[in-house]
């Protein structure tokens, strides 16, 4: 009976034991959850600004701006690659932290809070060295463009309307690829992009050094103003990397041709 009893005593120690094991890992892993800075970041995005390795970002403007800022913030950064239409679920519903690269405009959500900017593009019409370059949106009225699926052209809608055909796909790489094999003429993408690619695409020799520029823009950070980070945090840390050059250095190492 005594040795039932003690076995009994010592089954009740073990269950708290693990039960106390239990409960501190669940801590722990909740703790190194709060202490990550997790980024939604577009799949169909590409190289300056992603580059990947499987599931993976491995590099790219995205990716060296994201860990300076996590590091500033005392953070650590992990990125959550999505394709694009579902990069806004992922900061609305809290599976990421934030967002980056991005316009107001570009979003359906009203309420996000928006950084100070992080970095200047255009967005351009661009084409191939055997194709005139556009002079003005109205020189591609009838054309099909290369688009990026769920980009919006509010420009080139108020120009041309519907007197344009959307030729959509996932990212600004398959639109290059499908300009080089002809499959229309003209993409709309961004001057980042674009002059990265002359330097370093395979068909380089093809593509038009001349292009059409839409407008200039920034682009910014979004979070959510119940979020981990607090407006004034993120645009505390944002200034600093500006006030020191870092993104400038950052944006310096894409403007040339790779060593």
């Amino acid at each position: 009976m005594d040795a039932r009893r003690d076995c009994e005593g010592r089954y009740h120690t073990l269950m708290k034991m693990m039960r106390s094991i239990v409960f501190l890992l669940l801590l722990s892993a909740g703790v190194c959850r709060s202490q990550d800075l997790v980024f939604a970041i577009s799949s169909g995005s590409a190289m300056p600004m992603t580059a990947f390795s499987g599931y993976t970002l491995s590099g790219g403007l995205l990716k060296d701006f994201g860990d300076a800022l996590a590091a500033a913030l005392q953070l650590t950064p992990r990125y959550l690659l999505v394709p694009r239409k579902r990069v806004e679920e992922m900061l609305q519903t809290g599976k990421a932290d934030i967002v980056c690269d991005l316009k107001p405009e570009w979003l359906d959500g009203k309420n996000y809070a928006w950084s100070s900017a992080i970095f200047t593009n255009n967005l351009i019409v661009a084409s191939r060295t055997d194709t005139p370059p556009a002079n003005t949106l109205r020189d591609l009225r009838d054309a099909r463009l290369g688009t990026i699926h769920g980009y919006r052209y509010p420009e080139i809608d108020a120009e041309i309307g519907v007197h344009y055909t959307r030729d959509d796909a996932m990212s600004d790489e398959v639109n290059l690829a499908k300009l080089v094999l002809h499959r229309f003429d003209y993409i709309v993408t961004n001057s980042l992009y674009f002059d990265y690619a002359r330097y370093v695409h395979p068909s380089r020799q093809q593509l038009n050094a001349v292009s059409l520029k839409i407008n200039s823009f920034n682009t910014y950070c979004a979070i959510r103003p119940d979020g981990k980070l607090t407006l004034a945090q993120l645009n505390r840390a944002i200034d600093a990397l500006h006030r020191r050059g870092a993104i400038d250095q950052m944006m310096a190492r894409y403007r040339t041709a790779p060593k």
